[in-house]
């Protein structure tokens, strides 16, 4: 009999024909969108009779919508299709990398019943079409690849962590001359760094490694699998078949019996059937939108033209202007790499239409700007956003917004009376820009000209979500897999573009009424019609707005001439050797600046002597802070000291190579200095663990290192195994909350390691906190020296961020140089009084030190009219996403620049950034100060968030699943009028995105989407119980934050509840029927799926202890469902409301979901934090021994630990010291369920560092039970349910 195997992949059909064991045949095509139309061509070309019987079985990304149709032809995961197949093709196999279009997979333990693995979730930085786009970049055909890769001389470090930051630094590489063989293989290195990071992390790569999947031509790819994993040519198997694998995998599988005429039956009926549901409206454009080229004079002016040249990453534009603004001729080149050549071969094309051309004034803006405008001698080198908002001026004079979408850039720029006031570029995603359109419409099979006007023609637009620049491939494949029209697929495309540039790159800005439509999407009818869609009339598209880059410079240029002479020269005239016009007062500034990190490093010699035994101090994190102390105190014990070099490229290599996780981009580089130590042969390493760390000004209750500060010393020397190379890692737990004597205490405790008595300790230790403070003061009085010499028309630009973000020339992306060559003063966040301000009234529970810092840096910037402030964030980091919305708060009306910094290479984006900022404070006068001027007398406006409801006021709740209607109870009997808010839906959340900036993770734009849509309905006085927490994680600034976007919107009569949860005990009304309201949802979440709405009818609005343990021992009466029991551990709103229903789905397909009861969690969090629920200890033993009754009343439906003084046991094996995220409550459950589980499940908001957390401490080996991780972002699909179903296979 034959076995039929099909694999619908993103891009490609593969079919496998097998007669008893043995393939037949192998098919394969690109689908280009049409899977089921591929996969019945595929079908009509196998050489067996029509009639002749099949055993069938179907995987891939988009088996999901043949299977809907046909529900007869059996499925089998893509995972274990991969495992069938690989075992199949090489029996011996170890692991199994397999890189597709757009998936990217490691599967490790393959030989055992239980294979781990782990897939790319919704980023493309580690999958096939990342080198399709990257080669188009470079002008290459794909097949080209492994041909020019052979040629590379050498490896360039690019980014490999996304698509828009390769093309960034494959640009800046371009134009440093590196050849396009390195780059090519700089990518594949790049790429699989990414893919370790990210994805394999810490699964064990067990030997031999087979490669598959569609990227497996690439021998660039090949190399560097080879090299990152340390593999031998035989340790790494490239089968023949490898393309296969997966319908290899399918076939052994096949089950069934159906002839090929009945297959096609079954096709056509799928085919036939058409999807248009969708919320989303047709695409019009409004009446007289005029899309058509820019209308040129052609005639040359008596007195001459200026001229304006943009050279952006994929094209040159050179326009000629007349001395009235008329566009006299404009022409558009490809820069391909070259941007000297393709502005040569615009002038020459000028010369042969028009003859010699006397050019009034010459400008030029774009990436390649510097290098080419000091070689022609322009008259003015602008930026993009400058002469962006110049062109726009010029055609709308009123204009108050630009939106401009280039190639592979997107721009926001509010003006005010004609000058840059604000902008916004795309920070870390390519979703948004020109690229993502093209890239997109030539995977349709669809010509880039005609994509718009298809996109009008739309009925239906598909709702394609926001994703990542290659994710939404897969949304479009599942559409029109489901038989969606690709007229309806490219208008949601439109749709798509515009939602993610008005979310990732405009965010919360202000839109003003008139906004000018610039870049070359314009082009695009479609993408202009979403707009008009989204702002109505206000928007107005320019007539320039292919070329308004160009044409903006040749007006700057003019302004610059003004009356003088242009002082162009061209090329004609030999190169002018580059020379430092540095003035002696830069030299002076730069100096000065520099001084601070000499401070840092006074007395520190780095000399090695043989005799004695050396700390290696990795220059990281709070070093930079604590290394004066650390250099003492170990100098006086008689160590050697070796502090790693500032991070460089060798360290970022190592950083790559060795992070097993995706952290922030600050914490990665620990692996990197780590390292170095370890090359260097040292006895210890030396850093510290901080747990809290006060400021001393500071009233704050709490004030916590973030989560990565509190664990990554012991996860990365673990990670790095620096015991096995002899070497100890010196950790001291920093809990400066309890005063200077428990850093001492910590410090102290290192005598027993280094085996040296405690006094000599101590007296060491006097003499390193003497260092740190003669430190602190002498960095505070240098910044007191210069405020005090400052002229009054001195502007002083202010670099804001954490220690060593300032200091690391890595983290700090050479900004501060690139500032002081601009002839700024630059100081930093240490040389002001920050830690003078007390600013607890108005951030009560802000427990991050560094962000009371950063506040009150920003206070003192907002108070004095001549500084400014430069804002670095860091990627990743979960407290930057909260901070930032409160920085804002604090700049109020004066502008400041905001970068993110991550590991791309290029800073040409920043050096734009930099530059339209500092030409937008040209047009700000300086003020003079006033002779009593007192810069710490800020004001503070107090904020106190009300920890219980105002009686007779609505009061919202968050929509929580079982729970709710308890909570409602639950207040009802205190006396509030409580109601619920609405369930998440896409337009409540994009309520919520419109007000983010960042990775904010789910629950907040969530939370203040439900309360923003509810606000829209009614505006009278209401109260929304957004409950907070005292550390370390971003969601205990949930409330804080939303406070702060609801008094920017002058949401005035919306009042926010928040109590604080550790103390809950200590503050709540009757915390007996607050107990019993967690307790009711936690038992009906027990209880099967189709007894629960019955059940909670039977018991009164908030039930009592006897009803809820009637319903205990009635549910433990039950018989178990068939089904797996799979644990559910996570944060509450992701375990209820958040989980795009995947608990719910897998119940009802019989499954017995154990979710981590929210009793526990608080309890276990209460109890944590005991010393501030000291009168509630007794209560809290109490209510554990009702949580032990329940528990055992609901025998095998159970989710309470029978003993639950046995989670803190595990949480102090893996996160002492822990606070964050009730982390230590999430670990110690996931173990304590696995042991009585087939699977775990954990649930987080993507992005959330203490999810990470759980991962670097080894919360995978140490549940006994296999374990996944559900990360989420409102955007689970196909794909995802597919990996899910992977994992369940093997449970």
């Amino acid at each position: 009999m034959y076995s039929l195997g099909m694999d619908l992949g993103t891009s490609t059909v593969k079919i496998v024909l097998m007669q008893n064991g043995t393939v037949e045949k192998y098919w394969l095509a690109v689908h280009h969108g049409r899977p089921l139309l591929c996969l019945r061509q595929g079908l009509s070309e196998l050489a067996i009779g029509r009639d002749e019987t099949l055993a069938v079985c179907v995987t891939g990304d988009n088996a999901g919508a043949l299977l809907e149709r046909c529900p007869v032809l059996s499925e089998l995961g893509e995972i274990p299709a991969i495992v069938e197949g690989v075992r199949r093709l090489v029996p011996q196999a170890g692991s199994i990398i397999e890189i597709g279009s757009q998936g990217a997979r490691f599967i490790t333990e393959v030989q055992s019943r239980t294979p781990q693995f782990a897939a790319n979730e919704h980023c493309a930085g580690g999958t096939g079409s990342f080198f399709e786009d990257q080669m188009s970049r470079v002008g290459c055909k794909l097949e080209d690849y492994s041909a020019l890769v052979e040629q590379a001389q050498s490896i360039p470090r690019l980014s490999g962590r996304c698509a828009v930051f390769a093309k960034t630094d494959i640009i800046h590489r371009q134009q440093e001359g590196v050849s396009t063989p390195d780059i090519l293989l700089g990518l594949c290195y790049a790429m699989i760094h990414n893919y370790k990071a990210t994805i394999v992390r810490r699964l064990p790569v067990c030997k031999p490694v087979v490669f598959c999947g569609g990227v497996t031509c690439n021998s660039g790819v090949i190399r560097a699998i080879r090299d990152v994993f340390d593999l031998t040519e035989e340790e790494l198997i490239v089968p023949e078949e490898v393309r296969f694998e997966a319908a290899i995998g399918a076939a052994c599988k096949a089950e069934g019996a159906f002839t090929l005429a009945q297959l096609d039956a079954l096709l056509n009926d799928a085919m036939a059937t058409r999807s248009t549901t969708t919320g989303l409206p047709r695409l019009e454009l409004l009446p007289g939108t005029d899309l058509s080229e820019p209308k040129a004079t052609g005639i040359l002016p008596e007195k001459g033209c200026a001229l304006g040249i943009d050279i952006g990453s994929t094209s040159t534009d050179l326009v000629l202007v007349g001395p009235e603004g008329e566009l006299v001729d404009f022409q558009y080149l490809r820069t391909a790499g070259d941007p000297e050549g393709a502005v040569r071969k615009g002038l020459a094309s000028i010369r042969e239409r028009f003859g010699a051309v006397r050019f009034t004034a010459v400008g030029v803006t774009g990436s390649g700007r510097e290098r080419v405008g000091k070689r022609i001698g322009v008259d003015a080198v602008r930026d993009e956003i400058t002469a962006q908002a110049k062109g726009a001026a010029h055609w709308v004079p009123e204009v108050d917004t630009v939106f401009e979408i280039g190639g592979q850039d997107s721009k926001y720029i509010s003006l005010r009376g004609g000058q840059v006031a604000d902008f916004q570029m795309n920070k870390i995603c390519a979703a948004g820009t020109g690229s993502f359109v093209e890239e997109q419409a030539a995977r349709m099979g669809i010509p880039l000209a005609e994509f718009g006007q298809l996109a009008l023609s739309a009925e239906h637009p598909a709702a394609l979500g926001e994703r990542c620049t290659v994710f939404i491939e897969t949304a479009i494949a599942s559409a029109a897999a489901e038989g969606v029209p690709q007229a309806d697929i490219a208008a949601g495309l439109c749709h798509a573009i515009v939602q993610n540039y008005l979310h990732k790159v405009v965010g919360s800005k202000p839109v003003g009424q008139h906004i000018v439509l610039q870049g070359g999407v314009d082009y695009n009818p479609g993408i202009v019609a979403a707009f008009q869609a989204a702002y109505g009339s206000r928007v107005r598209v320019s007539p320039v707005f292919s070329i308004s880059g160009a044409y903006g410079a040749a007006l700057l240029a003019q302004e610059a001439v003004g009356d003088t002479s242009s002082q162009f020269v061209g090329f004609d005239s030999p190169a002018q050797a580059a020379e430092d016009s540095r003035s002696a007062e830069t030299q002076r500034n730069i100096d000065f600046y520099r001084q601070a990190d000499n401070l840092l490093l006074e007395g520190y010699t780095g000399k090695r002597d043989p005799r004695k035994k050396t700390v290696g101090v990795p220059f990281v994190l709070m070093i930079h802070k604590f290394f004066p102390m650390a250099n003492a105190f170990f100098t006086s014990l008689g160590f050697n000291v070796v502090l790693t070099d500032p991070t460089s490229e060798e360290t970022i290599r190592l950083s790559q190579q060795l992070a097993q996780s995706e952290t922030c981009y600050p914490v990665k580089l620990i692996y990197g200095h780590m390292q170095q130590l370890i090359d260097q042969k040292v006895d210890y390493i030396f850093l510290p663990t901080i747990h809290t760390m006060k400021h001393e000004k500071s009233r704050v209750k709490h004030n916590y290192g973030c989560v990565y500060m509190q664990t990554a010393a012991a996860s990365i020397a673990k990670a790095l195994d620096i015991e096995s190379k002899g070497i100890t890692l010196l950790s001291p737990v920093f809990d400066l909350d309890f005063g200077q004597e428990a850093m001492a205490s910590a410090m102290l405790g290192l005598s027993k390691i280094l085996g040296i008595p405690k006094p000599f300790c101590a007296k060491a230790l006097l003499s390193g906190a003497m260092a740190v403070r003669r430190h602190t003061a002498a960095v505070e009085k240098q910044g007191k020296a210069l405020l005090a010499t400052l002229r009054p028309d001195d502007k002083v630009l202010v670099l804001i961020t954490r220690n060593y973000g300032v200091s690391d020339p890595i983290l700090n992306m050479g900004i501060p140089e690139l500032l002081l060559e601009r002839g700024y003063k630059v100081i930093t966040l240490s040389h002001l009084p920050g830690h003078a301000l007390d600013i607890s009234d108005e951030y009560d529970n802000l427990y991050y030190p560094f962000g009371q810092h950063i506040l009150s840096g920003a206070k003192l910037i907002a108070h004095h009219p001549n500084l400014y402030a430069v804002y670095l964030t860091n990627h990743g980091c979960g407290p930057d996403t909260m901070l930032s919305h409160l920085f804002k708060q604090e700049m109020g009306d004066k502008p400041y620049l905001q970068i993110e910094v991550d590991e791309h290479f290029s800073n040409v984006g920043v050096i734009t950034r930099i530059e339209a900022f500092l030409n937008s404070l040209q047009h700000r006068p300086a003020v003079a100060l006033p002779t009593d001027f007192n810069i710490e007398q800020v004001d503070i406006h107090p904020c106190r968030l009300a920890q219980t409801p105002s009686p007779n006021v609505p009061l919202y709740l968050p929509a929580m699943g079982a729970y709710t209607p308890y909570l409602a109870a639950y207040f009802k009997q205190q006396g509030a009028d409580p109601y619920e808010l609405p369930h998440l839906t896409d337009d409540i959340l994009s309520l919520g995105r419109a007000e983010t900036s960042a990775k904010e993770y789910l629950p907040f734009p969530a939370l203040l989407g439900s309360i923003l849509a509810e606000r829209k309905n009614d505006q009278t006085h209401a109260q929304f119980l957004i409950p907070q927490t005292q550390g370390a994680e971003a969601d205990g600034q949930y409330a804080r934050v939303i406070r702060a976007v609801l008094d920017r919107r002058k949401e005035l009569n919306a009042q926010l509840v928040s109590p604080m949860l550790e103390t809950l005990p200590e503050m709540a009304q009757n915390r007996d029927a607050l107990f019993r309201t967690l307790l009711a949802g936690d038992i009906l979440y027990a209880a099967p799926v189709d007894q629960r709405a019955d059940m909670a009818a039977r018991w009164d609005a908030l039930p009592g202890w006897e009803q809820l343990h009637a319903a205990a021992r009635e549910i433990g009466a039950l018989p178990t469902t068939k089904g797996r029991r799979i644990a559910a551990v996570g944060t509450p709103l992701c375990l209820t409301e958040l989980d795009s229903g995947v608990l719910a789905a897998l119940e009802a397909e019989g499954e017995q979901v154990l979710r981590a009861p929210l009793s526990e969690a608080l309890w276990f969090l209460w109890k944590d934090n005991l010393d501030e629920n000291k009168p509630s200890a007794g209560w809290l033993d109490q209510m554990q021994r009702q949580m032990q009754t329940l528990g055992n009343e609901l025998g095998a439906h159970s989710a309470f630990a029978e003993d639950a003084e046995t989670l803190f046991l595990i949480a102090d094996s893996a996160l002492p010291n822990f606070s964050g995220g009730n982390g230590r409550y999430r670990y110690a459950k996931a173990v304590e369920l696995s042991s009585r589980t087939n699977a775990v499940l954990t649930l987080a908001p993507r992005y959330e560092n203490t999810a990470m957390i759980l991962d670097m401490r080894g919360l995978h080996d140490a549940c006994r039970a296999p374990l996944f991780q559900i990360s989420l972002d409102n955007d689970w699909d196909e794909t995802a349910w597919s990996r899910l179903r992977s994992f369940l296979y093997y449970c």
